[in-house]
């Protein structure tokens, strides 16, 4: 007894948007790589441009304008009074509603059976990597529906090579297939990563029929020329034929160089294989490879799964958030017969699903049911951590602070603040080792020592900083608590010494 998967579906419908106008706050690129770009040029907000937009054209402009560039030039055309906070939430559900159709619908296309795509849509709604990672505005979270679309497209062409052997050449989904390519590695190079494997059978395809290859480039060169254009204007400010700017080729160029990573963290290859990807599955990755068995490994999306894991292992900066693509493919491949059972189950497993494929969720073997359970705690715990407490105060203390007025901000033991939340286009961020003299300051002191705060202080600044580093970390002068958002907890400066040294909070201070 207990809710069918109706309506645990349902209910995930609920929670996609409950999560998604939380505050948490996973990377600093979910704000860096857009909203902080984007924002100047629509609403003229003073922002911190990252480098890849400004020492290095790394990423392109076009997807961000396609898929943010509507809702902001609605915005900002029809001059809408409403605060950034506001812009924020618009964007995210735009992400929530974009991922929740596309996904469900290209899972419902691959899967050939109904039973298959109750277990696919079942478990890729429940997880927190779709309540919360794709409700966050990463390029990512644009990469996910981009690969699904990309799989179904070249799941259909296989099936038309092996299966319905038509004997026409499917024009159609081969122009789609290069757009959609060209939207994906300009978005993430790293797209190209998820079909290097499964690209075969698009090859296959179409050295059968020749005259496919003209129509794929068609319909990849044709948005990859509106790309170029966009983006050699954009950081050039003319077009010009003889300096055209290709960023997902300086992108590969700058990442291809171990000095340039070693700016963000260099990792083992092994981190996404064995430490990124339980992260993302949690205890479904038994149903993924229990005892190295799996039935699925001929299949595309099994294939593709392979090729992301292996060719973006490669590289040696590995961020969980690059594996959240791969969510849904992994799902697909779920493999609950490879699970220990008894044949009179297996009989009655079989029987159930042929008179009632919903029933795919209630006849698990027991250890699948155990996963199932453990499936639902890890979830539940990951939502609640990152979807509502990690660094979830600085958005709501940003927006607390449009309101104040203030001459310096010291952010400490925080992520990077976006300052375009501020609204404001006087502001300036700088960090502790580029200061300068200025009115309307924040100053991202990151992880700096006790010293360094105590020389930045003033009576005329506030700083923002954990309540539990305030309470065991911080020895300085005394301070007066301000304001306080209770639902944040900063993960990187952990202190286990005490209860207090553990107490959630952001606060803002200032010198008594």
């Amino acid at each position: 007894m207990g809710p069918n998967w109706r309506q645990i579906y349902v209910l995930t419908i609920i929670l996609r948007f409950i999560f998604g106008l939380s505050n948490s706050y996973i990377h600093p690129d979910e704000h860096f790589q857009n909203f902080e770009v984007l924002a100047s040029k629509f609403f003229g907000f003073s922002t911190t441009i990252p480098w890849e937009f400004s020492q290095l054209p790394s990423r392109s402009f076009g997807p961000l304008y396609i898929v943010y560039g509507p809702v902001l030039w609605f915005l900002s055309y029809f001059n809408v009074n409403i605060t950034p906070l506001g812009i924020w939430y618009l964007i995210r559900v735009e992400f929530i509603v974009i991922s929740w159709l596309v996904v469900d619908m290209c899972l419902y296309r691959i899967l050939p059976t109904k039973p298959e795509r109750i277990k696919s849509v079942f478990f890729t709604s429940t997880s927190y990597v779709t309540l919360i990672y794709q409700s966050h505005c990463f390029s990512n979270s644009i990469e996910t529906p981009l690969v699904m679309v990309c799989l179904m497209l070249i799941n259909d062409l296989r099936f038309d090579l092996e299966v319905r052997k038509s004997g026409k050449c499917d024009y159609e989904r081969l122009f789609y297939l290069g757009i959609i390519v060209a939207c994906g590695i300009f978005n993430r190079i790293t797209f190209a990563c998820y079909f290097i494997i499964p690209s075969f059978y698009v090859f296959k395809y179409i050295w059968k029929y020749k005259i496919g290859t003209l129509v794929g480039f068609l319909g990849f060169i044709l948005p990859t020329i509106g790309f170029i254009a966009i983006d050699t204007y954009e950081f050039t400010g003319k077009l010009d034929v003889d300096n055209l700017i290709m960023t997902p080729w300086n992108n590969l160029v700058y990442n291809s160089k171990l000095d340039n990573l070693s700016q963000h963290g260099i990792h083992p290859y092994y981190t996404h294989l064995i430490i990124n990807l339980p992260q993302i599955l949690g205890p479904s990755i038994l149903l993924l490879a229990y005892k190295f068995k799996n039935t699925y490994y001929r299949t595309t999306p099994f294939l593709t799964l392979v090729s992301g894991i292996i060719f973006m292992s490669l590289v040696p900066h590995q961020e969980l958030r690059f594996l959240v693509p791969l969510l849904p493919v992994a799902t697909c491949c779920f493999d609950f017969n490879s699970l220990p059972s008894n044949q009179q189950q297996n009989d009655k497993i079989k029987k159930k699903l042929f008179n009632k494929p919903e029933a795919v969720l209630s006849s698990f073997s027991q250890l699948g049911n155990y996963i199932l359970w453990a499936w639902y705690i890890f979830n539940f715990l990951m939502c609640i951590l990152m979807g509502i407490f990690h660094q979830g105060g600085v958005v709501p203390t940003l927006d607390h602070l449009r309101t104040i007025p203030t001459s310096k901000q010291i952010w400490w033991r925080t992520y990077s603040p976006p300052t375009w939340l501020l609204g404001d286009k006087t502001v300036k961020m700088v960090t502790v080792d580029k200061l300068i003299d200025y009115d309307n300051l924040i100053i991202d002191a990151m992880g700096s020592d006790n010293e360094v705060i105590n020389d930045l202080l003033t009576e005329k600044s506030i700083l923002i900083a954990p309540v539990a580093t305030i309470n065991c970390d911080y020895n300085g002068p005394e301070l007066k608590l301000l304001w306080k958002y209770d639902y944040h907890i900063d993960l990187d400066h952990l202190n286990f010494t005490s209860l207090k040294c553990l107490q959630p909070g952001l606060g803002i201070y200032e010198l008594l």
